[in-house]
């Protein structure tokens, strides 16, 4: 074996081992051994790591120290654009995208983000009371106004921004442009982009919000959806066992203070870290009976609803593959049910539930079996989460899960 060669093969195995860490979801691990591969897969490594966990600047400076150095380099391309709007420099992302695409035509929804940049208002704590509606045990809903019409808006971390029907979305005269191809759940379908002059939450105003509109959200599924990216503009909690969505200012020391205030009769119970992908994927570090190294897609917006053996209507707390449930555990012939009870605890992070139940996808693959390479293992639905207040706060990527018993 030469010199070289095996130089290569000692930068190589950290990489390999940074890569197994990654897919596996273990972050810290990735980025721990990521600082014995070579400068381009270290360069990724450190990327992604920072990314996840929302250090944009971060990723940004691990992306420009190398991509001189690789300019046929793509793989970065549109979580680097990503970043940038999260950090809410649409103009820059454009710029991005723009350089590595070339002469191909720019997305018309990143053209509409850099003309017309988002901007919220928020002066005072928000308290929005959940809105009485059919599907409010399943789908939260608060009371709206969308360019002047009100509507009530169901919360769902499954989505982005503002989702709807595309007959919803022309009704209220928003102006649609055709975006290519996303899923609803695993059914492929159509999607249309536009963008709301303006979406009030009780005080809190968000002008120009991008929209996401779909054919298939029709008929009983005709829904106003706001998603992971409106909460992400503030400190945000889905107060269950209250009945409400607060919001109040990131980084702002007095709101945060009158927000937890209302929050004094919670009990915590839990600090989460979770991770985003692309712009509005969550996901954090779960279990099923004795395992603990499952990744979760948390999708609040899950709603499945059966029932099994006579008993109540039940919503599903996980969505997933008969694949996996077999191996986690589940007899053959209950895995391949359409749903069923589960027999072994839930877990996310340190918190647990007992006797869920589960829904098994008609497919064998499912659009989000990955975010960036990491596996992810299940969806996790609002029947987990409804048990608690849970804080979604986005400066540090953490979950804050509150019981209603106050603190003896």
């Amino acid at each position: 074996m030469s010199l070289v060669s095996h130089r290569w093969d000692l930068r190589a195995a950290p990489a390999r081992a940074a890569w197994r860490a990654w897919v596996r979801g273990d972050v810290d691990e990735a980025e721990r051994l990521a600082a014995h591969s070579g400068p381009r897969q270290r360069a990724r490594l450190r990327f992604l790591t920072s990314y996840v966990r929302g250090g944009y600047e971060q990723a940004l400076a691990h992306y420009e120290a190398v991509r001189h150095r690789y300019p046929a380099w793509t793989e970065l391309d549109e979580p680097v654009a990503h970043a940038l709007l999260h950090l809410d420099r649409p103009a820059e992302a454009h710029a991005h995208v723009q350089r590595r695409r070339g002469r191909r035509p720019m997305p018309p929804d990143l053209v509409s983000r850099m003309d017309h940049p988002l901007r919220v208002e928020l002066d005072h704590t928000a308290v929005l009371p959940f809105a009485d509606h059919p599907l409010a045990p399943y789908l939260p809903a608060v009371d709206a106004t969308l360019d002047g019409h009100p509507v009530h808006a169901h919360i769902d971390t499954g989505g982005a921004f503002l989702a709807m029907g595309t007959r919803r979305a022309e009704a209220l005269g928003i102006r649609l442009t055709r975006h290519g191809k996303d899923h609803h759940g695993t059914t492929r379908t159509d999607l249309y982009t536009g963008m709301a002059r303006e979406l009030t939450l009780g005080g809190a105003a968000l002008k120009n919000v991008p929209v996401n509109a779909l054919p298939t959200l029709r008929d009983d599924q005709d829904l106003v959806i706001i998603g992971t990216n409106v909460l992400q503009r503030f400190l945000a909690t889905v107060d269950h066992p209250g009945d409400r969505l607060i919001l109040s200012k990131r980084r702002d020391p007095r709101h945060t203070a009158d927000h937890l205030a209302l929050l004094d009769g919670r009990r915590e119970l839990a600090r989460i870290p979770f991770y985003l992908w692309g712009d509005h994927y969550m996901f954090a570090r779960g279990g099923f009976g004795p395992r603990r190294d499952l990744n979760f897609f948390i999708d609040s917006g899950l709603v499945y609803v059966g029932q099994e053996d006579g008993s109540p209507p039940r919503q599903a707390c996980l969505y997933t593959t008969a694949r996996h449930y077999r191996s986690w555990g589940v007899p053959r012939d209950r895995a391949a049910r359409p749903h069923f009870t589960l027999q072994a605890p839930v877990h996310l992070g340190p918190l647990r539930q007992d006797d869920q139940f589960a829904a098994t996808t008609p497919t064998r693959r499912v659009p989000w079996s990955s975010f960036g390479g990491v596996r992810i293992d299940a969806l996790l639905s609002h029947s987990f989460l409804n048990e608690y207040a849970w804080t979604l706060d986005f400066d540090h990527h953490e979950y804050t899960f509150r019981h209603p018993a106050a603190a003896a």
